[in-house]
């Protein structure tokens, strides 16, 4: 991974930077940001630079036998821990991140800005319950008490923390007083839920999310993503790129005809009309059901900020201010909020692999109850 790979983010670029060229390598980092914000992509950028033999002033080489390896996240000196579930008939107390590195390696070759769903997700493995278990940390102490293979530094880069539970005191030790020459990188998204005893004895680097600028640049550069269509993504994204890549892979990125639609049909409750919107959203895939309920939060998140301050100045296209402002005869603040409520249980149910047709059902008369100001109690948001 090049840093120049990463958008924006300079200054925690020239942070990671300045302490490698000046020998002042922490031995224990940790990378904290939002869901999204590029924390494991720096993390992996600054375990090439470390190791690179060949390296500029700004990022590693790309040539040089150690960048080989670890741009291909098969370096023998650096080392992986992330949540995993059972696998093959393991038991799951025996099951660690090494029966998942081939599949680890190949998620973060397309996309380095994953979250823990993301992961799951391509392990067809939704449900599971995934953690950092003691074996796992028995293993970690193993692998960093060797000497080095190739380069001066041993890496250990640990992904999600906060799924340590107890079992994380086994590493404070290493942590706290780590073998020479090895590094440990946490990546982490919820200060709150790793564990004090090991907050306390790593040092902290905040990465902040990506501007819309960046996540426009990335999607235009990197995903082939046309102007016109990256508009509607970035708004949705709101500074996450691993949701704005989500999104780009999907056939279709313009959500806002349908939900408009689905308001249309909702409001009139006419049968035939919302069965044939009903049917056709249940045909798409459960992301893409996912992806078009998102765009309906930032979309009503965005109309409900301008209804609370008046502003004008919002995340939305032209095409969607016009509507915005033709549905302010129709949606106050109470009604939106209330149809907030109900995207969010939405995309919750659909995570849980409600039928879509049911739950499109059910929504579609909700919101067609509160559209009309019929009264809406919470227990029949959905059936």
């Amino acid at each position: 991974m090049f840093f120049k790979d990463i958008p924006g983010k300079e200054v925690e670029k020239q942070y990671l930077l300045s302490n490698a060229k000046e020998d002042r390598l922490a031995h224990a980092q940790l990378f904290l940001g939002r869901t999204g914000s590029g924390q494991l992509a720096l993390s992996l950028a600054f375990t090439s630079f470390i190791l690179c033999t060949n390296r500029d002033e700004t990022d590693s080489c790309g040539q040089c036998s150690a960048c080989l390896k670890s741009h291909k996240f098969i370096h023998p000196d650096v080392h992986f821990s992330f949540p995993v579930v059972k696998k093959d008939g393991k038991n799951r107390n025996e099951t660690t991140s090494n029966d998942f590195l081939k599949e680890w390696r190949s998620i973060l070759d397309k996309n380095p800005f994953l979250d823990i769903k993301t992961w799951l997700h391509s392990l067809n493995l939704e449900n599971g319950q995934a953690n950092i278990n003691v074996k796992e940390c028995v293993e970690i102490v193993k692998k960093l008490g060797l000497k080095t293979f190739e380069s001066e530094y041993k890496v250990l880069i640990m992904w999600m923390p906060e799924y340590l539970r107890n079992e994380g005191n086994r590493l404070l030790k290493l942590i706290e007083e780590p073998p020479e020459n090895t590094i440990i990188l946490l990546v982490a998204e919820k200060q709150d839920d790793i564990l004090n005893t090991i907050l306390s004895r790593v040092q902290l680097l905040k990465v902040n999310p990506f501007t819309d600028a960046e996540v426009k640049q990335y999607l235009e550069e990197k995903h082939s993503i046309q102007a016109s269509d990256s508009d509607q993504l970035i708004g949705i994204a709101a500074g996450n790129m691993n949701t704005a890549i989500s999104l780009a892979s999907q056939d279709s990125v313009n959500y806002s005809d349908s939900l408009f639609q689905w308001l249309r049909v909702a409001y009139k409750m006419e049968p035939v009309e919302m069965g044939k919107w009903i049917n056709e959203m249940s045909s798409w895939g459960r992301e893409n059901q996912k992806n078009f309920l998102e765009y309906g939060l930032h979309f009503f998140r965005e109309y409900l900020f301008s209804l609370n301050t008046g502003r004008k100045n919002l995340r939305l296209n032209e095409y969607e201010l016009s509507i915005a402002q033709k549905m302010t005869s129709l949606l106050d603040i109470s009604k939106t909020e209330q149809l907030i409520l109900i995207l969010n249980d939405c995309i919750g149910s659909i995570e849980r692999n409600a039928n879509p047709k049911i739950l499109f059902l059910a929504d579609s008369l909700t919101i067609g109850r509160v559209m009309r100001n019929i009264s809406v109690g919470k227990e029949i948001y959905h059936v």
